[in-house]
């Protein structure tokens, strides 16, 4: 056997084979890149600003930084914007915020607690407030229950008068939950983080953001909504009571949401719950609501 080299030629071609087998390896080793790392689930935040207030128009600079455009959902009442209500937005302010890119909504009439109201008084409370709007040329589709204080009814009343979703204006607490998932568990329903205070830190509202962060990457989803009421300088919170924030602290606010980058997306109600826009809805006689059950 080895006279005639058989043995040494086997030989040959296994070392051939091993050495061409461990190239092989190596080049397949550097080819072979690992795989992403698993992506962040945003977080979606929604701003929102409640009661038609007359400062309220000067949030709009605010949001409309060119280093960081935002767009927020207003809901407004529309009875004193209407009778001229020096204290609240004008039928021009609240088109120049529409047509700046945001969302207008509702609020009812006269601000008004609609759960303990005869079905009639809510529609016509919720229904012609929505109309109003439609008359100054908006597309409102969020509703928002003053006072925090609905039922089961009040949602129903919502959904007839043509609203898509409505805001409950609380619900979520640091202890948890700390956000909505998408889509929410109830569109008429749909929790906020409680009202913004002049005494609601900077770090509170961070501290928000940072727990939903969270919350979305166990739940798959998170969306925070805020509410605010007053835009006023630090020097006339007095005049503008408890629920307001400063100019200062608001852009402060917007800046960190910008600086999370992918962690983070702004959008309005509507943006989130993307439903068409319904025409108007007589709250009497029924003609053009939403009577099919929600």
């Amino acid at each position: 056997m080895t006279r005639d080299g058989s043995y040494v030629r086997r030989r040959s071609r296994f070392t051939t084979f091993v050495t061409v087998t461990i190239a092989a390896t190596a080049m397949s080793i550097w080819a072979w890149s690992p795989p992403p790392a698993s992506a962040v689930t945003p977080v979606v935040v929604t701003i929102e600003w409640h009661d038609g207030n007359a400062d309220q128009i000067n949030v709009l600079p605010i949001l409309d930084d060119p280093n960081r455009p935002m767009h927020a959902t207003f809901l407004v009442n529309t009875r004193p914007i209407l009778a001229g209500d020096p204290a609240k937005l004008s039928v021009a302010d609240v088109q120049t915020i529409f047509n700046d890119g945001n969302e207008v909504g509702g609020h009812t009439l006269d601000h008004v607690n609609v759960q303990p109201l005869p079905t009639a008084d809510a529609r016509d409370q919720i229904c012609t407030d929505r109309n109003n709007l439609l008359d100054m040329h908006v597309t409102p589709t969020t509703f928002a229950y003053p006072f925090a204080s609905f039922d089961s009814g009040s949602e129903d009343v919502a959904h007839y008068c043509n609203y898509n979703d409505a805001s409950a204006t609380a619900g979520l607490t640091l202890k948890g939950p700390v956000a909505n998932s998408i889509p929410p568990a109830d569109p008429y329903a749909i929790r906020t983080v409680p009202s913004v205070k002049k005494s609601t830190k900077l770090t509170t509202l961070e501290n928000w953001v940072l727990s939903a962060e969270t919350f979305a990457q166990t739940n798959g989803s998170a969306w925070v909504v805020f509410v605010f009421h007053h835009l006023c300088e630090a020097h006339s919170h007095s005049h503008c009571g408890p629920y307001v924030i400063s100019p200062e602290k608001f852009g402060a606010f917007l800046d960190f949401l910008h600086g999370q980058a992918s962690g983070v997306v702004v959008k309005t109600m509507a943006d989130v719950m993307d439903g068409a826009v319904k025409g108007v809805c007589d709250p009497v006689s029924g003609v053009g609501c939403d009577t099919i059950p929600r």
